[in-house]
């Protein structure tokens, strides 16, 4: 029997892509257009919640808008079609440029 990669709900396959836009896992998955619809809502939420741990656990605030502004370029730049590296990077570089902490 041919061994096949597992296949995932589509919503599923949202969450890990939302996921690994926030820095949670790595890889350069591009979501397709019949899957858009509710993403950004999607990678917006999950990248709101790392963006907070994140700064919990390094102890520093987040001027106002921040997060706002780095959770909804990653989301932006997925849609579009980036790569969830190159999502990641851009926003994180465009983010400490407009708020330097």
């Amino acid at each position: 029997m041919p061994n096949h990669p597992p296949r995932f709900h589509p919503l599923v396959r949202l969450g890990i892509v939302a996921v690994m836009a926030c820095g949670m896992g790595s890889g350069a998955v591009a979501p397709t257009a019949a899957h858009s619809t509710g993403l950004g809502e999607i990678v917006r939420a999950m990248c709101l919640s790392a963006f907070e741990n994140e700064l919990a656990q390094s102890g520093r605030r987040a001027p106002a808008g921040m997060a706002d502004y780095a959770c909804g370029c990653v989301a932006d730049r997925i849609q579009d079609g980036s790569s969830v590296d190159a999502a990641r990077n851009t926003c994180r570089e465009a983010t400490a440029r407009r708020y330097p902490i």
